[in-house]
């Protein structure tokens, strides 16, 4: 073997970000659809006390909405 010759390959590559399981998009999938029922049903509920029929049904639906984007935003960016 030659001493001289270098055999460096440089920077160490940064390890790869685990994929996500069967489970984790399982969990997400499900926590989505929670998110967006209850905020749903939430707001029927207060349309009822309220007597605002739409308007809070709407509210509580898109509350739920965000809800579930924020969440699934924030468990896949542990894969990324």
């Amino acid at each position: 073997m030659d001493e001289h010759q270098n055999h460096e390959e440089g920077p160490a590559k940064p390890p790869l970000p685990p994929s996500p399981s069967m489970g984790d998009l399982f969990w997400v999938g499900t926590a989505c659809a929670i998110s967006v029922i209850a905020g749903l049903g939430l707001g029927y509920l207060a349309d009822q006390w309220a007597n605002t029929t739409p308007w809070l049904t709407f509210a509580g639906l898109a509350f739920g909405i965000a809800s579930a984007v924020l969440l699934a935003v924030r468990q896949f960016r542990r894969f990324t």
